[in-house]
């Protein structure tokens, strides 16, 4: 199957259930209601994509993105890439983003925790589509960046910051454990059994390009499937609806926040 045809597959993915998770349902109707328009990829979702295709067979670059020293569309050259680029229905990128992603990926294959979890990628699994309907009966589908030969189910994820703390709360405020969980299913389905283990690969684009591997306990993926079974029920309350709102009526002030007088004098801050 073809990556585009994975994409446009009508059965539930995890990206659809994590906007329905943590954007407006205006949003989640914007994007993937009847009607949608293509959705266009950010240069920050590129940037990671270009990563998975070094990284994860069977992508290859030549079949995904299109690489000019020039991509700048203010330019003459550049404009003229890009409408290139973009009659062979490939993703434009510069050299420089592709040797960033190539240093990236040597960064990740040194990395003493990371490197063996790479080591035993399996291409047989890896990058492969899955279908399955859900114990609700609602059809499924997932792309897994990773699975090992030994059982375990690996994400791979561009991130700001790969400290643990930093990203934690950016995962959790993007829906990572509600993915995590529905490939977790996706996986016992294919196999009948458990992932050995479940983790996130998250990397800096920026040198030195930090990196981490974070492993999910089941706590984790149980709160991702209560996360999960929420986009569902706010994606049925909406179509019964006919209504797709927005973030609607609210107070000024988020619940537990709090305005705390400033206890040092701001002087006296030495800025490094």
């Amino acid at each position: 199957m073809k990556i585009a045809d994975y994409h446009r597959h009508p059965a539930w993915s995890p990206t659809a259930l994590k906007c329905a998770a943590t954007e407006t349902m205006a949003v989640f109707n914007h994007r993937f209601g009847p009607g949608a328009a293509p959705f266009v990829p950010s240069d920050d979702m590129n940037k990671g994509s270009l990563v998975d295709c070094l990284l994860t067979p069977p992508f290859r670059i030549d079949e995904m993105f299109a690489v000019y020293q020039n991509i700048d569309k203010r330019t003459r050259e550049g404009k003229a890439n890009c409408a290139e680029a973009a009659e062979k229905g490939l993703t434009i990128i510069s050299s420089a983003w592709l040797a960033n992603a190539e240093a990236i990926v040597k960064v990740l294959k040194a990395d003493p925790d990371i490197s063996p979890a790479l080591d035993k990628l399996t291409k047989a699994a890896s990058q492969v589509p899955h279908f399955w309907n859900d114990d609700a009966g609602r059809p499924c589908r997932m792309l897994p960046d990773i699975i090992t030969v030994d059982g375990c189910l690996y994400d791979v994820k561009k991130t700001r910051s790969a400290k643990q703390k930093k990203f934690y709360w950016q995962a959790m405020d993007l829906g990572y454990d509600l993915q995590m969980s529905h490939l977790d299913l996706g996986f016992r389905d294919k196999y009948g059994r458990p992932p050995k283990e479940v983790g996130i690969i998250a990397f800096e684009w920026e040198p030195p390009h930090d990196c981490t591997l974070l492993i999910l306990d089941q706590d984790d993926i149980a709160l991702g499937l209560e996360k999960r079974e929420e986009a569902f029920r706010r994606i049925a309350e909406c179509q019964a609806a006919g209504i797709w709102p927005s973030y609607g009526r609210q107070s000024f002030r988020p619940e537990r926040a709090s305005v705390e007088p400033l206890t040092i004098d701001p002087d006296s801050i030495e800025l490094f």
